[in-house]
């Protein structure tokens, strides 16, 4: 009975000693390219009451470099930029949302138009469309 118990911590214990050194726990609004790079959108998440309808919120997009860089903020599918900053190594910028589906930033590099890192803003509803009419009857 004890050796079982040795032969499972002489197995988990380095597995979670190697995850402290080399894993990185990074959520879904957080999805980082370069390691260095960290952009981040809040809310993650916006919720409307039907489905198909757009949902409305004030986004806080916010990147962090530990050295200071260039960088361009779009929006995926889209070609014109939303904002640029220069020899910047922290930024915070609120943008107005609108949408009906969900909506991927990419920051990317102002000198080469390369996708340094990517936030996600995901659009959920309360009620699923129904394909049903409702009609009224007074009698």
């Amino acid at each position: 009975m004890y050796f079982n118990v040795g032969k499972g911590i002489a197995i988990v214990l380095p597995t979670l000693l190697y995850c402290l050194l080399v894993c990185k726990q990074v959520s879904a609004n957080e999805l980082t390219v370069d390691n260095e790079v960290v952009f981040t959108a809040l809310p993650e998440q916006c919720v409307t009451l039907r489905q198909g309808r757009s949902c409305f919120a004030t986004v806080e997009l916010q990147w962090q470099s530990p050295s200071k860089q260039s960088f361009c903020l779009y929006q995926e599918g889209e070609e014109k930029q939303l904002a640029c900053w220069k020899n910047s190594n922290n930024v915070q910028i609120k943008i107005d949302f609108e949408s009906n589906k969900s909506v991927k930033y990419q920051l990317r590099k102002e000198t080469n138009n390369k996708v340094v890192a990517e936030a996600q803003v995901e659009v959920s509803w309360q009620h699923k469309n129904t394909a049903r009419k409702r009609r009224w009857r007074l009698f």
